[in-house]
């Protein structure tokens, strides 16, 4: 096949070859003094955070992939890249003048579209209120529109399987701080000029800097957001007829290279496989940081015999996450290694580690609650489900709701392997500042106790899978 099926059979065969010579013996108990420390991870985070939004293929993105291939390959992984392209889109100016004066905004729409340093003038026109718009009056026009944030009604997504603590109650519903309109090409149709987004129900601190939507193709026309009280006296200036300018400067790069990395630790047989995988890009210190827990997590494993260790583990820290319309993520592994998802008897898909709880409170004011954001661990297999929930107490992951997804919930990067008939788990908590991309990365609103021991939920939660038969996982899944 290629240089990748390969080193797939090269691998496999030193692992079939001791199995030949040792017995697998039953899976390792957990070892709470071969975990990586919590400072050590720690200081890994603090240094991923201080790189800057990590969008696909940009210089931070890629300085956090070689690094991590490094140190898979310093623990003794074999380490594998499959490299991808993409024309990276990024944003250098961006400005709004209205009425001769300078208007607030809170972030860009990326991948929108660009303007000259001069930008686009042309009377702002209000267009409606998402969904409900009317543009039939926005040809050669900026269109200003509302955009109030979507209710995730948690209750009819999921059945809970189970939530730790007990005493803590899983909630109906959530209105995360995510853009609400994702397509802007209605509105280049009907000959806008520009869009400005107005947020309507969240704080001018919570929408700041929010990188979303993301993975988006180019829409061909540029756009702005802006605070819920600047939308407001926008709609009324544009009913006075004012006119507007709308910069947004971007430099597109054409065949950018952007690698996938596959690290496999060799278990005692290579006729079965757990994968825990995540993706490596994003904007701040917990989108991405599931790497940094799957790093820790072969550190770990590493330090466990061989002859413990009963099936292999394969980490596909997967590029284009942000990327959805040019690098494949994580279907492109699925697409790649037929062979790894056939031997897969499970997975965890670790996304969003260490994440407190910040909300806007009555006053519109952004600010700690002073707890846990939510971890949602998604899986529909029952015996997935138990194995999670059986190496959560006693630890500090708190606030985590094991949850399975009857009405389309399943999230993440987890979604994809699950349609492909794996075992898996998405572990994905899901803060308003998920995909805010501030200089210091958000790194304020993460905890270094809760960050390692969600690791160590983790390390747990695979000896658990890895005691059970692959027909006991099998046979659980609905």
């Amino acid at each position: 096949m290629g240089v990748t099926r390969r080193r797939f059979m090269h691998w496999a065969a030193a692992a079939a070859a001791v199995g030949r010579q040792a017995p697998a013996r039953a899976a390792a108990a957990f070892r709470a003094t071969l975990l990586p420390s919590e400072q050590a991870i720690w200081d890994q985070q603090v240094w991923m955070a201080k790189l800057g939004p990590k969008y696909t293929g940009n210089a931070a993105h890629t300085r956090f992939v070689d690094f991590l291939a490094t140190e898979f390959r310093k623990i003794g992984l074999d380490v594998e890249r499959v490299r991808y392209t993409l024309p990276r889109w990024d944003a250098t100016r961006h400005e709004l003048r209205v009425g001769g004066g300078t208007v607030p905004i809170t972030s860009y729409f990326p991948y929108s579209g660009q303007t000259s340093a001069a930008g686009v003038s042309a009377p702002l026109v209000f267009a409606g209120t998402n969904p409900a718009f009317d543009l039939g009056a926005v040809n050669g026009k900026i269109a200003l529109v509302e955009c109030p944030t979507n209710v995730r009604r948690w209750a009819e997504e999921y059945q809970t399987w189970d939530v730790y603590p007990a005493s803590e109650r899983f909630p109906a519903s959530m209105r995360p701080a995510r853009a609400s309109v994702s397509d802007l090409t209605p509105f280049a149709k009907a000959g806008a000029v520009g869009v400005v987004l107005a947020w309507t129900d969240i704080s001018d601190a919570n929408a700041a800097d929010q990188y979303s939507p993301f993975s988006r193709p180019p829409q061909g026309i540029p756009a702005l957001y802006v605070g819920r009280d600047t939308g407001s006296r926008l709609k009324s200036m544009a009913a006075s007829g004012a006119t507007a300018t709308l910069v947004l400067e971007a430099d597109v790069t054409p065949d950018v290279p952007t690698d996938t990395i596959v690290a496999t630790l060799a278990g005692a047989s290579a006729d079965e496989v757990i994968i825990l995988n995540t993706h490596t890009d994003g904007p701040n210190a917990t989108e991405e940081n599931g790497a940094l827990g799957i790093l820790a997590l072969m550190q770990y494993f590493s330090r466990i015999p061989r002859a413990e260790r009963r099936r292999t583990i394969v980490c596909p820290l997967t590029t284009g996450h942000f990327a959805g319309p040019w690098v494949p993520s994580i279907r492109g592994f699925i697409q790649k290694y037929p062979d790894t998802i056939r031997k897969a008897v499970a997975a965890i898909t670790i996304e969003h580690l260490g994440c407190l709880e910040w909300m806007d409170d009555a006053a519109m004011r952004y600010r700690a609650t002073g707890k846990e954001e939510w971890a949602v661990a998604i899986t529909p297999s029952k015996s997935m489900a138990d194995a999670l929930a059986a190496a959560l107490p006693g630890t500090a992951a708190r606030r985590t709701a094991v949850v399975n997804p009857v009405k389309g919930g399943f999230l993440g990067e987890g979604s994809a392997l699950s349609r492909a008939g794996v075992p898996t788990i998405g572990f994905i908590p899901q803060p308003n500042y998920l995909l805010a991309g501030p200089a210091d990365g958000c790194i304020d609103k993460l905890n270094p106790r809760l960050m390692h021991a969600q690791i160590e939920v983790f390390a747990r939660t695979v000896h658990r899978i890895d005691a059970m038969t692959a027909e006991q996982l099998k046979r659980a899944t609905s």
